[in-house]
């Protein structure tokens, strides 16, 4: 993996552990879940129009994708709402790579070096085991989330190799997810729920929204040139600053057991680094 692809998926890790933990500390997660995807739409507004739209060939897929998207972030809510973010995050997290590696392989033709197999069974074991040194009540839950975030991967990764371009094809797909979700949300919340849940902290959410989009464009930007197993892998070092979120800014207690983990998946990610 370059240097360049390598800066910008551990930028993206930090940036999607970030909002991940503020959904967490949300007092309504799905709420806060549709902020956050509102002001990521409307962070990307300005972006597209100077990219501009995607061809004409990617648009079934983006139809395909939003809907990925939306049942990953209800995924996301409920596990959640069930478990620890230091539970439920490594679990999501730790179960996409395995699932995208193989069919990056299978589907997209990406070949993987020995290096970065073993980096991507480093990661995704690390992860695990961080999650599984506690309780395994509800965490189906994340065990979904996983398999919908490797769904997503595989899906964009296609789209953008062949839109040819990562920004216009990931901001397409932002925007109308968001409108997607916000009709769910609407079914489901009262209105004015969604009002003062932007008006009451919209600065934390205009910045998570932020983190939100510019977590996704910086993987999708690597995944036009490096194999989805390597960026799929080396993303979910997430967990790292996830833990570490979740231990000084949520109160929840981390184990020595998660913290080893953790070392043995960022090593993982070194290997990947390396790959």
């Amino acid at each position: 993996m370059s240097t360049s692809s390598f800066l910008l998926v551990l930028a993206a890790a930090i940036l999607h552990a970030s909002w991940n933990a503020v959904v967490k500390a949300g007092v309504d997660r799905l709420v806060t879940t549709w902020a956050i995807v509102t002001m990521a739409a409307v962070v990307n507004l300005p972006i597209l129009a100077v990219a501009g739209l995607p061809r004409r060939e990617v648009w079934w897929v983006i139809g395909v994708t939003i809907i990925a998207h939306v049942a990953y972030e209800l995924l996301l809510v409920a596990a959640y709402e069930r478990v620890d973010l230091s539970i439920a995050y490594p679990i999501a997290r730790g179960t996409a790579p395995v699932v995208t590696t193989v069919a990056g392989v299978m589907l997209l033709g990406d070949r993987l070096p020995a290096v970065g197999l073993i980096g991507i069974a480093m990661v995704t074991t690390g992860l695990v085991v961080a999650a599984t040194g506690r309780t395994l009540t509800h965490t189906q839950w994340a065990f979904a989330t996983g398999l919908m975030i490797a769904t997503y991967t595989v899906i964009d990764g296609y789209g953008v190799r062949k839109n040819g371009d990562a920004v216009s094809f990931i901001g397409t797909s932002f925007i109308l997810h968001a409108i997607l979700l916000s009709v769910i949300v609407v079914i489901r919340r009262d209105r004015s729920t969604l009002v003062s849940a932007i008006s009451a902290n919209p600065g934390t959410l205009l910045f998570a929204g932020a983190a939100n989009a510019g977590a996704y464009l910086f993987v999708m930007i690597a995944a036009r040139v490096e194999p989805l197993g390597l960026v799929s892998g080396l993303r979910e070092t997430s967990t790292l600053f996830g833990l570490l979120f979740a231990s000084r800014f949520l109160g929840e207690h981390v184990t020595r057991r998660q913290t080893i983990a953790i070392a043995v998946a960022a090593a993982g990610a070194i290997a990947i680094a390396l790959a």
